[in-house]
């Protein structure tokens, strides 16, 4: 079998596994894990469009990228979508992510993204990413008077600057254009590490 062979596969098998391995990528890409499997595995000598280009357009690559003739940027899950409101909704477990997107530079193993659709936090961040990775709970004071991801008691997954009230334990939270909502607990918060305008 040919380098160019072996170098192309070897490619696709570490796109593979930065991607959640055969049954993730297969899934998110509605192809065959078998087809899969038998490629990256040497029981075939090529992966048909049928199957590779499925793959590139779920990942939001190219073909070549898939098989390494092109560089392919690091990328990260967009795990939230950011409604108007500034409230996040969590894919369900199973359902997502749905999309990927090219990491920010300081991007760690653990950074995901969220879409901001809405006006909350200003208009120019209507269409928004925003990143963030380092989740914590309990709330730590380094996180106090940032912007924040961060997840309430009720299960509301907000965007907002975090202060801490003066009862301990809670903590009020701002936005550009909406009241604060004060005095409220959190089950975790991560600063927003980046934002990547529309």
């Amino acid at each position: 079998m040919s380098d160019e062979i072996e170098q192309r596969r070897a490619a696709l098998a570490a796109f593979v596994r930065e991607h959640g391995g055969v049954a993730s990528v297969a899934r998110h890409a509605k192809v065959s894990q078998t087809t899969l499997y038998s490629y990256l595995s040497g029981k075939s000598a090529s992966l048909l469009d049928r199957t590779s280009a499925p793959i590139a357009s779920a990942f939001g690559v190219t073909v070549d990228q898939l098989f390494g003739v092109e560089p392919v940027a690091r990328q990260v899950p967009i795990a939230y979508y950011v409604g108007a409101g500034s409230e996040v909704h969590a894919f369900a477990e199973g359902q997502g992510p749905y999309d990927y997107v090219d990491a920010p530079a300081e991007a760690t193993d653990n950074t995901v993204a969220g879409k901001i659709e809405g006006v909350s936090l200003g208009r120019v961040l209507n269409h928004a990413l925003v990143f963030w990775d380092d989740v914590r709970s309990p709330v730590t004071q380094d996180q106090h008077n940032r912007l924040c991801v961060v997840e309430l008691h009720d299960g509301r997954v907000l965007v907002k600057e975090l202060q801490p009230a003066r009862t301990p334990g809670l903590f009020h939270l701002f936005s550009e254009t909406e009241p604060p909502i004060l005095d409220v607990p959190l089950r975790w918060a991560a600063v927003v590490t980046s934002i990547r305008p529309r």
